[in-house]
């Protein structure tokens, strides 16, 4: 094979416009799936199932091999990014500046096709300037310079008007804006059709998108929280799902845990958890979720994926449950009795309250963080039978306030009903 040239580096840049900018054009299928490690952090692996043409394959030979615009990632940092083929053989990625030195080609390579005619000579080295900061900057500046760049476009500066107006130069734009490209090295004669598959840790927030922390008190939330107790929803971002002609997407839990829901849906900006249409049939009561785009995304589309998850813990709420109406019945049964420290039921109630706090924390506690997180509702009713139960068994036996205290037991027996009626529609509904 004849050694590569600096020309053979920019045709497979140019020969990487298209591929960036229709990738559902030789992008069979991706799958992604989405690990839950804890409240916090989540591994996201994603399958790439491509195909190349002869043509395509020649134009995209460089110094580095078959170098194939895979993916895009985000601007930030990766933990524990992985990169391998079908075989499970791990492949070499570009270096940053390769990676950014093709990715500039291929934009200005669509630029220049946008543009026709050549312009002055003064007018490209401008336009060239900020086709480079959207690339080659983090995304606070390339968002802010593709900002200044639509503004310029639409207030009649022909040039930028007929870069942005072209499709391929848009897609592109919207996407170096935020992401990079990654771009892998392959060997020059493996197969047209390929899989390659990467993985990598992210931050996710197992909780409501909320714009403000009031929202989690809105009307709406409240009356979800009340028909769902003991669940929570959250909502996966696939940026990504246009990308390839046909979309997958797993959802792993751990095991302490079931997916009462998932859905792939259409969103809006700004309008949280609301999708405007569903692109797929709704996974219920699974253990694992997998979800297919059944219908196509537009390039750039909002896709996220709509999640509610619950624990498998349905004989604990029930435990919970029968606790907390035996101390709030004994409470009620005390108070109608007019108590009396004299009689053995000091000692009683006591005892009782040791059960209490052994069943309820037994009952309450979460073998994973995730588990912890959603039963955290159940757990603070559980303690508040625990406190009535203390404080009521405490006052007789010390004769606190008096050796009667009714005032107290009637309170605790108040508190301790309500906390009931909370955990026994926790266990009526996790029945269901």
């Amino acid at each position: 094979m004849a050694p590569q040239t600096a020309e053979d580096f920019v045709e497979a840049g140019s020969a990487c416009a298209e591929l960036i900018a229709n990738p559902k054009s030789w992008i069979n299928r991706r799958v992604e799936t989405v690990e839950m490690l804890s409240q916090e952090e989540t591994r996201r692996r994603v399958s790439i199932d491509f195909t190349l043409s002869a043509e395509q394959r020649d134009r995209l030979t460089t110094r580095h091999g078959l170098t194939v615009p895979i993916s895009v990632l985000s601007k930030r940092p990766l933990r524990n990014f992985d990169l391998r083929d079908e075989d499970e053989g791990a492949r070499p990625i570009l270096g940053s500046a390769d990676n950014r030195e093709l990715a500039l080609i291929a934009l200005v390579r669509a630029a220049h096709d946008a543009l026709g005619e050549p312009p002055p000579d003064d007018r490209v080295d401008a336009i060239t300037a900020d086709l480079q900061q959207i690339v080659f900057s983090d995304e606070a500046l390339a968002v802010e310079t593709l900002e200044a760049f639509v503004e310029a476009a639409e207030s009649g500066d022909e040039m930028r008007a007929a870069v942005w107006g072209d499709g391929a130069c848009r897609s592109m734009l919207r996407t170096f804006a935020t992401d990079y490209v990654l771009f892998v090295a392959l060997p020059l004669n493996g197969p047209a059709r390929r899989v390659i598959k990467y993985s990598y840790g992210e931050d996710f927030p197992l909780e409501p998108p909320r714009a403000r922390r009031t929202d989690a008190y809105s009307p709406s939330e409240l009356l979800w929280r009340l028909r769902n107790p003991d669940r929570t929803w959250f909502l996966i971002d696939c940026p990504e799902a246009w990308r390839a002609a046909s979309f997958h997407m797993e959802i792993a839990i751990p095991e302490e845990l079931r997916i009462a829901r998932a859905e792939l849906a259409r969103f809006e900006p700004g309008n949280g958890g609301d999708g405007i249409a569903d692109l797929g049939e709704t996974d219920t009561d699974v253990n694992r979720s997998a979800l297919y785009a059944a219908t196509p995304i537009e390039p750039h589309e909002d896709v996220r994926a709509y999640v509610e998850i619950v624990s498998e813990r349905e004989g604990q709420a029930i435990r919970a449950a029968l606790t907390a109406f035996a101390v709030a019945a004994l409470l009620w049964l005390g108070w109608a009795s007019r108590l009396d420290a004299r009689a053995p039921g000091a000692a009683v109630s006591l005892l009782l309250a040791g059960g209490a706090v052994v069943s309820g924390f037994a009952a309450a506690t979460g073998y994973h963080i995730i588990v912890d997180k959603i039963l955290r509702s159940r757990r603070r009713a559980l303690v508040l039978v625990v406190v009535c139960a203390l404080t009521a068994s405490a006052s007789l036996a010390m004769e606190v306030p008096s050796r009667r205290p009714l005032e107290i037991w009637l309170v605790a027996a108040i508190l301790c009903s309500l906390a009931a009626a909370r955990l026994g529609w926790s266990a009526v509904r996790a029945a269901r």
